[in-house]
């Protein structure tokens, strides 16, 4: 077989230097009109998300803060985010999101905001923005309420504790000898309580009210355990992604009106259980000032 034999390819011709310096003075004017359009060198969107239809990832299986039954979501962060919506001009729409995976929700932009009992820390702000707190707690364990086996810090050692991954509570240092669960949500936790497979639930004190009403007419009714705590003080506040600038001032804004205007009408209306637990007291405990919100959002005046 004879091999086939090609003609020799053409040097391919040089770009000439006009044609190379037009190409550049092109793409500086793109820069510019994108960079006039709202958007950074690095390709960020700077225009409000928070137009037409906003996504919020949130915690739906939070009785008391954010509960979906029958195509409908009812509780303190429903209430809060409408509040947010008509200030600002936006409609809510809400779908569920684990606490392990609210920085990639909004890394991945999969939502615009998230707001689900998520606490501002420093290790969280270093991947989004906050602006908050809207609600302000302690941690607390939650138990059947016929069990008496934990009265004291000490009672906790030897215990078996459910929380949740990627909470501050699955963080927090408990007692030596203490036996920790996690789980992906906090409703599990609580029937994990009721069914005697664990001994307490371990989060914050506010978000067990929620189910100490939801459970209050069961047949294994559970009680949040009075003054035992530990860890810090959790900060609840609204989460963005990084850099919306406007964004966040929108929400800084709309955020201080309404713990002045709404907030206790809605605790009042959603956590009665908290209401009840510290008659004349709720609102120094787990009220944030006004002035707070400047404090720890990420955009501050």
């Amino acid at each position: 077989m004879t091999a086939k034999t090609h003609p020799p390819r053409r040097p391919r011709p040089l770009r000439s230097r006009g044609r190379r310096c037009a190409r550049v003075m092109a793409a500086a004017a793109l820069l510019f009109t994108v960079a006039a359009c709202g958007w950074t060198a690095d390709g960020a969107d700077q225009e409000s998300s928070l137009t037409g239809t906003v996504y919020i990832g949130g915690k739906t299986d939070q009785p008391g803060f954010n509960l979906h039954s029958g195509h409908t979501d009812r509780g303190f962060e429903p209430d809060l985010a409408a509040y947010l919506g008509k200030r600002i001009g936006f409609t809510p729409r809400w779908h569920d999101v684990v606490s392990a995976k609210r920085e990639q929700e909004l890394v991945d932009k999969s939502s615009a905001l998230v707001i689900g009992t998520y606490s501002i820390t420093p290790r969280r702000d270093e991947q989004v923005d906050f602006v908050g707190p809207y609600f302000v707690t302690k941690q607390a364990f939650l138990v059947r309420a016929d069990y008496d086996g934990i009265k004291t810090e000490k009672d906790v050692a030897n215990k078996v504790i459910c929380t949740v991954e990627g909470s501050t509570s699955a963080l927090a240092a408990l007692p030596g000898g203490a036996t920790p669960h996690t789980e992906s949500d906090y409703s599990t936790c609580v029937r994990k309580v009721q069914q005697g497979d664990v001994d307490a639930v371990f989060t914050d004190e506010a978000l067990l009210y929620g189910y100490v009403e939801q459970q209050k007419n069961s047949a294994t009714p559970v009680k949040v355990v009075p003054d035992v705590s530990f860890g810090n003080i959790n900060r609840y506040g609204i989460a963005l992604p990084e850099g919306r600038r406007g964004d966040c001032d929108k929400l800084r804004d709309a955020l201080r009106r309404y713990i002045t205007d709404e907030w206790a009408s809605d605790v009042k209306a959603q956590l009665p259980a908290l209401v009840a637990a510290y008659p004349g007291d709720w609102e120094n405990r787990f009220r944030p000032e006004p002035q707070d919100v400047n404090t720890y959002s990420s955009c501050k005046e």
